[in-house]
């Protein structure tokens, strides 16, 4: 009784460490948003008022918004899973 007691006892402590780690994970991890933002901004690229970041983007990459989309598009279905 006292083996299976200390054997659930420490598969619950297990499960608890990797949810301690993984919150530490998400609480330092930015997301891509902040990221490609940030980036845009060491480029010197922001966005004018009433514009969104990717139509700033695709102004700077001399796209229309619509071919980066089209572009990026394309681009997601080549990568695969």
């Amino acid at each position: 009784m006292k083996q299976n007691l200390y054997k659930r006892l420490e598969q619950l402590e297990s499960i608890h460490a990797a949810a301690l780690k993984k919150a530490a994970y998400r609480a330092a991890a930015r997301s891509g948003v902040e990221v490609f933002g940030e980036l845009m901004r060491k480029y010197g690229i922001e966005p004018l008022p009433g514009e969104s970041q990717m139509d700033a983007f695709a102004c700077a990459a001399g796209l229309s918004s619509g071919e980066l989309r089209d572009l990026l598009w394309q681009r997601s279905q080549q990568a695969g899973p």
